[in-house]
């Protein structure tokens, strides 16, 4: 088996869930029990073939397999992925050798009410098996990269496991380590460095449940890319990547209802909420490895360019690049992303509301760069075509933005591919192959975009 397609992880988890059931009711010895535990060994035996440990779990409400994210999951992994959150239980590695007695072992332990993340690790441990365990060992995530290193799609787990942790260390009264965010941003940096693009697709990944990581990941992603696009070196890359991860770290401090209210803030919990950034600031200064850089920025990424913004005593501080590159790449996730009071903006539309913010709120330059960066179409844009094909935009062209490179979806009778067609708008020798004749909102042909990025 070359590789784990959604297919085979699909059927893996619904056979785990199927397996967790049946122990329920049932011996081991029991068909009902045996046969869906065979068949997952089988395909989990399958997968192993080729890598020397498998990664599962859930990333902010949201169960994934390796590479594959099931943002809109059928009723059996919906299920799985409520047992795991239930018990705490983040991911797990499956390593090679593992057996149906494993497998009915750990099932039985996820059967169980009473069973937590804790005491299930404990359980394994006491009774030998080695096949299953709970947590990813980055050392030995890293080495199972394919040839052109760690997938993207594992880096965007990567990167939301680390702000998550991150976040959650402050909530508990802890100066978090920086080891977890300074390892995701040495490779999200390496990946940029090579193709400024690589991540761009997957900063279209949007949980609504869990706004303020995965907004997070998508500023950091976003920010970067146009620190790369600018020409920036490795370190200050480095810091602005950080920056755009923890921009919104302050906010740990906040109250919970103030953070998810769904209509206007009072004119108290605004003030409340303006807290963020400087409470950011403060948390940022006292973590170690963290350069001075990356709490400037946090602290002024809403500072806005012409300096109206907060916090109100540090409008007159100067601010290095990375904050108004910040400033953008916030500005335009959260334009396009649905939140508790307000519906998203299409990519290209959004871009022109960020124009309309240029010299207030942004700084007009870099929205200038930002939108060559994204190109005509940005990444994420879902158009027509003059052959009535609809497609979707997974890379700018390098230096004609009307011509990126696509993913085919929809052929012209509307039927769904099973496998979208890559390809470039433009032959080898220059001439055309295909037009881009409108976008397309996404709503009305069904569309998940985020899942044509995590595949």
């Amino acid at each position: 088996m070359s590789e784990i397609t959604q297919q085979g992880a699909q059927r893996a988890a619904m056979l785990l869930t199927a397996s967790i059931k049946s122990v329920m009711f049932y011996p081991q010895a029991h068909p009902a029990v045996r046969q869906p535990l065979q068949e997952l060994a089988g395909i989990l035996g399958e997968m192993l073939q080729e890598k020397a440990e498998l990664h599962l779990g859930v990333v902010e409400g949201v169960f994934f397999l390796e590479s594959h994210l099931f943002v809109t999951p059928n009723a059996s992994v919906a299920e799985l992925t409520e047992r795991l959150t239930k018990k705490g239980i983040d991911a797990l590695t499956i390593y090679a050798g593992v057996s149906p007695d494993d497998l009915f072992h750990f099932t039985s332990l996820l059967a169980r009410r009473e069973t937590t993340a804790e005491l299930l690790s404990d359980d394994l441990e006491k009774n030998g098996i080695r096949t299953i365990r709970l947590g990813i060992d980055y050392l030995v995530y890293g080495d199972t990269a394919d040839e052109a290193g760690s997938a993207p799609s594992r880096t965007y787990f990567d990167a939301i496991n680390a702000v998550r942790y991150t976040m959650q260390e402050v909530e508990n009264g802890r100066i978090p380590s920086s080891y977890q965010i300074n390892a995701v941003v040495g490779n999200m940096v390496s990946m940029t460095m090579k193709d400024h693009t690589t991540l761009l697709g997957l900063a279209m990944i949007k949980d609504y449940d869990n706004y303020t990581f995965n907004h997070s990941v998508n500023v950091g992603i976003l920010s970067l890319a146009l620190g790369a696009y600018l020409g920036m070196n490795q370190e200050v890359l480095r810091d602005t990547n950080t920056a755009g991860l923890l921009h919104d770290i302050g906010k740990t401090g906040i109250d919970k209802s103030i953070l998810n209210k769904p209509g206007k803030l009072s004119a108290e919990e605004y003030e409340q909420m303006k807290k963020h950034a400087e409470k950011g600031a403060e948390i940022i200064n006292k973590m170690k490895d963290i350069d001075i850089r990356v709490a400037e920025a946090v602290l002024g990424h809403h500072i806005k360019y012409n300096r109206t913004g907060y916090p109100e005593w540090a409008r007159e501080m100067t601010f290095s690049d990375i904050t108004d590159i910040v400033a953008v790449a916030d500005c335009y996730d959260a334009i396009t992303t649905v939140r508790t009071y307000s519906m998203p903006i299409l990519p290209r539309a959004a871009i022109d509301t960020m124009h309309r913010l240029e010299g207030t709120a942004l700084n007009g330059q870099l929205v200038g760069k930002f939108e060559e960066m994204m190109g005509r179409y940005p990444v994420g844009t879902l158009v027509r075509l003059d052959t009535n094909e609809i497609a979707l935009v997974v890379r700018p062209h390098p230096m004609k933005s009307r011509t990126p490179t696509i993913k085919v979806i929809i052929d012209a009778q509307g039927i769904v591919l099973e496998k979208p067609q890559l390809m470039s708008l433009i032959n080898q020798d220059g001439t055309r192959q295909k037009s881009i004749v409108a976008t397309v909102d996404p709503i009305l042909k069904n569309v998940d975009v985020a899942s044509y990025f995590v595949n």
